[in-house]
């Protein structure tokens, strides 16, 4: 009897599941999981005889699997059940912290992108180049990693700015964040640092640079926010506050041009990212090869930022200090840097990095060799 029912259950499944499939349309993006779902792959000889259409075609169900997100935190808490505190290339930290797997530094690979930047510091002569290197949470919040569990970031960080040519001013905001930790300054479910440390490093900044910082508003813009580390983990226990930063009196003092979509505003902030699952990207609207702002600080100086997306946050507090601020995120910019640079007047140069990303870059060092 036993044996019987378990047999038709299972013939009744395997019914199921393609009935399912064929019935429902397929899901191009899954919220939860922040990525693009796979579509049923094209039937072409090369693909069956090259054997990429089974592998496709295994994809494609994995990702179009009839409750696949029920299926997917199901599977979380049977891991977690069983004592697993790494999943996916997150530590499954105290206190709710979902901290990403550090990167392990190549040294050699990094010791070359390292000196792309000091022979870029030799080409832009009477240009003011800064380096800040962001540590990640594996670092500020090395006590909520697992058992077991450390951080080696403070050695990485160490090697890279001892390779630092002296014509590159490095500044080092490790133990400004570290001092500072109890008051939440990255986000739990993402691998991103919150406005509040970015405030944090933009004082250290502006002290290093002669800079007197304006007053700073704060506002919450979200309370709804579940990062990326929520959607590798499978872990969606916690919900986060966003919150951006605002110089005083600055509505209305800069215009932004997103250069290659040709597109204009006078904000920073795309409201419209809060209603999308990667909340981060209210800041400056995600990542764009060229962002221009033009402010009327008056100044007299220009800055380049040449940065990943743990600069979004960042940028919107500059705003007081330099007539035209140069947004330049690598992987998608293809034009020549020295070129631009001569013709903005660029006074003022700041790389700006997460460890993480700065050891696995491979587009900096391509946009920085002189042709």
């Amino acid at each position: 009897m036993n044996k019987t029912f378990v047999r038709n259950l299972t013939i009744a499944f395997l019914c199921f599941v393609p009935v399912w499939m064929f019935a429902c349309k397929d899901v191009k993006f899954s919220e939860k999981e922040n990525r693009n779902l796979a579509s049923v792959p094209k039937l072409t000889w090369s693909s069956i005889t090259g054997g990429r259409f089974m592998d496709d075609f295994e994809t494609y169900l994995t990702d179009q699997f009839p409750l696949r997100n029920l299926c997917v935190s199901i599977k979380t808490a049977v891991l977690r059940g069983t004592g697993r505190r790494y999943i996916n290339d997150v530590y499954i930290g105290k206190e709710g912290y979902l901290i990403a797997k550090e990167s392990v530094a190549d040294y050699n690979r990094v010791d070359r992108l390292t000196e792309s930047i000091n022979k870029f510091a030799d080409n832009v002569k009477g240009v003011s180049v800064d380096f800040l290197l962001i540590p990640n949470t594996s670092l500020i919040y090395e006590d909520k990693l697992p058992y077991g569990a450390k951080s080696n970031e403070k050695e990485v960080i160490s090697h890279i700015n001892k390779t630092v040519s002296d014509k590159v001013n490095t500044i080092d905001v490790t133990d400004v964040l570290i001092a500072k930790k109890n008051e939440g300054l990255y986000y739990k479910t993402d691998h991103h640092w919150k406005t509040k440390a970015a405030y944090y490093t933009f004082r250290q900044y502006a002290a290093y640079k002669g800079i007197t910082p304006v007053n700073y508003n704060f506002y919450d813009v979200t309370g709804s926010f579940q990062g990326t580390q929520s959607s590798n983990s499978g872990v969606y226990s916690t919900y986060e506050t966003v919150t951006i930063g605002v110089p005083d009196n600055s509505i209305g003092t800069y215009t932004v041009e997103y250069v290659k979509e040709g597109k204009k505003t006078t904000s920073l902030f795309d409201d419209s990212k809060l209603k999308e699952k990667d909340k981060y990207q209210v800041f400056l609207g995600g990542n764009f090869a060229q962002v221009d702002i033009t402010t009327t600080a008056g100044t007299g100086r220009n800055l380049m930022i040449i940065k990943d997306s743990y600069a979004n946050c960042f940028i919107p507090l500059l705003t007081p200090y330099y007539d035209k601020i140069t947004v330049i995120d690598p992987r998608y910019f293809y034009d020549d840097i020295y070129t631009l640079i001569e013709a903005y007047g660029i006074s003022d140069v700041l790389f700006m990095y997460n460890v993480n990303s700065y050891v696995e870059d491979n587009s900096l060092e391509d946009i920085l060799s002189k042709s």
